[in-house]
């Protein structure tokens, strides 16, 4: 399947793909198997799912089939056009938490870029309010990923939008005995954070919930409305 333009709603697909998602080809004289699969929190994220569902069936008149496991949610398409299009795209088959990157027609477009980076933050990103003295009012969003050149990629686009980055850090930590390298990137502050809900948002309940929250407990009268 080819496209002849990307939608705001494919590149914000393939941002929750290349976050927690997977593109699987299986090919054998016996079977020949093609799927999309996303997983999450299976409470977390059950009503995000619900709105990623919507934007399958948006985009492709497709309705992926939700599935609520023991210990997680999965939501699965099984389609060699789907997966041929998201692969033409850029995001990699099979294994590619070290190697996944944000695809040169999206990262070049700047109308196209933050629905991109919303669909891999509502999968990838985490979104806390730090407590200063007593009030947990502190805005930060923090993503700590493998792909060397996404960090990178993350943090080029975030300061051409006017934010301003800590970061990448590097990490290194073992884990079942083996060591892990990651990339670390934090987004703090009150005015980094109008200008992430303003150019780019969430659409993850999980994420607009802690927004909620702060909304009516914990937010600085100074601070200016949150767009959600």
């Amino acid at each position: 399947m080819k496209f002849d333009k990307i939608s705001p709603e494919l590149a914000e697909l393939a941002g929750i793909i290349a976050g927690d998602g997977h593109l699987s080809r299986y090919i054998s004289p016996k079977r020949t198997d093609y799927k999309i699969v996303i997983v999450g929190h299976k409470e977390d994220d059950l009503a995000y799912f619900s709105e990623v569902k919507k934007l399958f069936l948006k985009e492709f008149l497709i309705e992926p089939k939700i599935t609520i496991k023991k210990s997680y949610i999965e939501l699965k398409i099984n389609s060699k056009i789907l997966l041929e299009l998201f692969e033409n795209l850029g995001i990699p088959v099979g294994r590619k938490s070290g190697i996944v990157f944000i695809p040169e027609k999206i990262f070049q477009d700047k109308e196209l870029l933050p629905h991109f980076l919303r669909g891999f933050a509502d999968t990838d990103f985490s979104m806390v309010f730090r407590k200063r003295k007593t009030v947990a009012d502190y805005p930060r969003i923090t993503v700590d990923i493998k792909s060397e050149k996404m960090i990178n990629q993350i943090c080029e686009s975030l300061t051409s939008f006017g934010m301003k980055v800590n970061g990448p850090y590097r990490r290194e930590r073992e884990k079942f005995g083996k060591l892990r390298t990651t990339y670390q990137v934090d987004i703090c502050g009150h005015e980094n954070f109008k200008k992430w809900m303003e150019i780019i948002g969430f659409r993850n309940e999980k994420h607009l919930k802690k927004i909620k929250k702060w909304d009516e407990n914990a937010r600085p009268t100074e601070s200016p409305p949150t767009r959600i």
